[in-house]
């Protein structure tokens, strides 16, 4: 045996015979010595055999070559033969995601200018569709990351507090009788979901844990926290989205609509002590926009105003995008994260959204951060995640009620977890989970519960009407015009955005067409990521977005509403993730082309440029588009208010300033608004002059040019006034001032 582990050099000499053309290399741990052949085997390197081992060669019948006098004394070892390069794969991997790109923005540039054959443009956008499909499929994208499942935790750890919280709830319930905020009712409200939080929160919340927490905290501030750089790069994003969201706030947009007199009529009552939990004015609305805007008014001094409510649904738009961010982050990285923020920061359609001083906002406020705890709950089996998401759902009920789909959205997103996930143990923790977000949701919407039993043909007017046969007939059998609908809602990013001016522009995208071509191509990418890799959340995202558009699609009583933008704003959250995703990608793409550092750089500014871009275009689409549409489309009812003002404080009253009722004319509600007078009404008509006679003070009528009867009605009583014209630069909306002197006097100051 140690002759066989440690052979003689004879031994090995005389095997190197059957060495002859091989370079063998001998594993170090075989056993056996590694002793180069020299170069007359086979011109392999190493040094040259001795005549000995050449005797010994020719004993055997196999006598090693000898070299001939041209043989050099050093043969260099043969280089590997260097990889064949196949021209057309390296033409397919380099250039499907570059064409698929010029094509994509080619079609939907055509589509948004109806710039030539509608056919050839979608048949560009099918083409790009392809190409992107074959690229991810082929993998030219880098793999987005892929959470690590959470170990799943135990059910309930403190059932006390569940009794007490569960309780709590019951309280609230009984409370919420006369559709009231009274104070208990608060009380016992947010000490439900403080208690049942605590009751299903995964984690220590012992006095010891927080006291930990603290002193950890207090000592990392004493330390210096350090700010990373990509912390500074989110926040110069944020502060950019807040540039778009809040610049020309006060101007853009500047006139009022009817529902805005709704809306603030709505505020006063709560400032006056009225704190209902529904409020059933025009056919019914939820409740947070106008304690926020009370709020507003307390906090900032805005008054009872228009820009009270712009303030507070500006906001709303804009703490909705780290949400976005967050959900961008955990689908494709940060830098889809990022992107995602970026275009929904600067896109025309949210910030038409969020400017429209309406509750409009409200609806992806909620539903994105519901969405993003939601999605990184089901993929990390965390509990603690899930109820967060229960949490804002349940408050988003009290918000838009389009946001009532939510429920559903929120329930697809565990079939399809449940229905990717093969271990039984995640499964029974994803429905423990999912119960006890249900059960947070349910105590959060307590009030509303209460109330809708209380009042239901308040509560579901507004939504059985379109819905329904309750105010028209259907216009046609529900099921064609169901679908009929869906086809319009779908077509709202690339083609007409609906009618509704208050909240688009009308019958384009809904989407710049950079932003459109981003979106279309990552729905695509989506889709074959989805079937190559198996990924839920890829399929949950575009399944997200026709669920998000229903309270738009289900307008089945009055079809011409649909799409409607504000109806469909939740969906923007999986389309502003989608198209960010895929702008991430084509970073990711560069830097595989060529190279790390190279790669990154280009694509940066690359990607840059077109962001940039795409910005200037939505700044443009909403200030100077969107912005004189609106003051065309609208009354100028603040130019009135303002007359109304300056009349009260000069030479007239407040009282003694009327506006003549028209039909199809200026809300006179909001002049009084504007005037600083929010709850009268300032609409008089012809048959009710005759009970001014007895004023003494100056009068100011406000009339429409049109109103002729109103205008002779005028002169007939107060003969002694006189008709100022008054010019507002827009067309169709000038206005006539008739002015009444005070009783005995022929003639009034000059008008301000």
């Amino acid at each position: 045996m140690a002759a066989d582990m440690n052979p003689s050099p004879g031994q090995l000499a005389g095997d190197s015979g059957q060495l002859a053309g091989a370079n063998r290399q001998v594993p170090p741990d075989s056993g056996q010595s590694q002793i180069p052949a020299g170069p007359g085997l086979a011109g392999a390197s190493g040094p040259e055999p001795t005549v000995l081992d050449w005797l010994k060669s020719v004993l055997r019948g196999r006598p090693l070559p000898i070299e001939s006098e041209e043989t050099p004394d050093w043969v260099p070892p043969a280089e590997p033969a260097a990889p064949r390069r196949e021209p057309w794969r390296w033409t397919r991997a380099h250039i499907r995601l570059p064409v698929a790109l010029f094509l994509a923005f080619f079609a939907q540039f055509g589509l948004e200018q109806r710039s030539g054959p509608i056919g050839l443009f979608i048949a560009f956008y099918l083409i790009a569709a392809v190409l992107v499909g074959w690229a991810v499929w082929a993998g030219d994208f880098p793999k987005p990351a892929t959470a690590e499942p959470g170990t799943p935790s135990d059910w309930i750890r403190r059932r006390g507090l569940l009794g007490v919280g569960i309780v709590l709830a019951l309280l609230t319930f009984l409370t919420s009788g006369g559709n009231e905020f009274r104070g208990i009712t608060l009380v016992v409200w947010f000490g439900s979901l403080v208690i049942l939080l605590a009751a299903f929160w995964d984690g220590d919340l012992s006095w010891s844990a927080w006291r930990e927490r603290v002193r950890r905290w207090v000592g990392s501030a004493r330390s210096g926290w350090r700010i990373q750089p990509w912390t500074i790069v989110v926040l110069a994003g944020l502060a950019l989205c807040a540039f778009f969201r809040f610049s020309l706030l006060t101007q853009v947009p500047r006139e009022m609509v009817s529902d805005h007199a709704e809306k603030l009529l709505d505020v006063v009552d709560v400032l006056n002590g009225q704190h209902s939990i529904f409020f059933p004015r025009n056919t019914g609305r939820e409740a947070f926009q106008f304690y926020l805007a009370a709020a507003t008014t307390l906090l900032l001094g805005t008054g009872v105003s228009f820009l009270t409510l712009k303030i507070g649904t500006a906001l709303a738009g804009w703490v909705t995008l780290p949400f976005i961010y967050g959900l961008g982050k955990d689908m494709g990285g940060r830098w889809a994260g990022l992107a995602a923020m970026l275009l929904a920061g600067v896109g025309y359609w949210p910030n038409i959204i969020g400017r429209s001083g309406l509750r409009f906002p409200l609806y992806s406020l909620f539903a994105a951060p519901a969405l993003y705890f939601l999605i990184r709950g089901l993929r990390n089996s965390k509990r603690n995640d899930l109820l967060l998401s229960g949490l804002f759902l349940g408050i988003g009920l009290h918000g838009y009620t389009p946001f009532r789909i939510m429920p559903l959205a929120v329930g697809l997103g565990l079939l399809l977890a449940l229905l990717h996930t093969p271990e039984a143990r995640t499964r029974r923790a994803l429905w423990m989970g999912f119960l006890a977000a249900a059960v947070i949701a349910i105590a959060a919407t307590m009030p509303l519960i209460r109330v809708s039993l209380d009042f239901p043909e308040n509560v579901f007017l507004r939504t059985l009407s379109r819905i329904g046969t309750t105010e028209v007939p259907l216009p046609g059998p529900a099921v064609s015009i169901f679908f009929s609908n869906v086809w319009n809602a779908l077509r709202m990013y690339a083609w007409d955005d609906g009618d509704i001016w208050v909240v688009s522009i009308p019958h384009r995208p809904a989407l710049d067409w950079i932003t459109g071509a981003l979106f279309h191509m990552g729905a695509a990418a989506a889709l074959i990521r989805y079937v190559r890799r198996k990924s839920w959340p890829d399929l949950y995202l575009l399944l997200l977005i026709p669920v998000l558009m229903l309270p738009s699609i289900a307008s089945l009583a009055f079809p011409a509403e649909n799409p409607a933008p504000n109806r469909a704003s939740g969906a923007m959250i999986p389309v502003f993730v989608l198209a960010g995703i895929f702008l991430a990608d084509a970073v990711g793409w560069m830097k595989e082309r060529l190279g790390t550092e190279r790669g990154e750089r280009a694509g940066l500014a690359a990607v840059g440029a077109l962001f940039a871009f795409a910005a200037i275009l939505n700044y443009q689409l909403v200030f100077g588009h969107w912005a004189p549409l609106h003051r065309k489309s609208s009354w100028n009812t603040s130019m009135a208010g303002n007359i109304v003002r300056s009349f009260a404080d000069s030479i007239g009253t407040l009282e003694t300033s009327h506006v003549m009722g028209f039909a199809h004319w200026m809300d006179t509600r909001l002049v009084g608004i504007v005037a600083g007078d929010p709850t009268r009404d300032y609409a008089i008509f012809p048959d009710q002059l005759e009970t001014l006679l007895g004023e003494a003070r100056p009068q100011l009528f406000v009339v429409n040019p049109q109103d002729t009867v109103a205008l002779e009605r005028l002169t007939q009583v107060f003969p002694q006034g006189y008709v100022q014209p008054w010019f507002s630069g827009e067309e169709g909306h000038d206005f006539l001032l008739y002015w009444v002197p005070p009783s005995g006097s022929l003639l009034l100051p000059p008008p301000p």
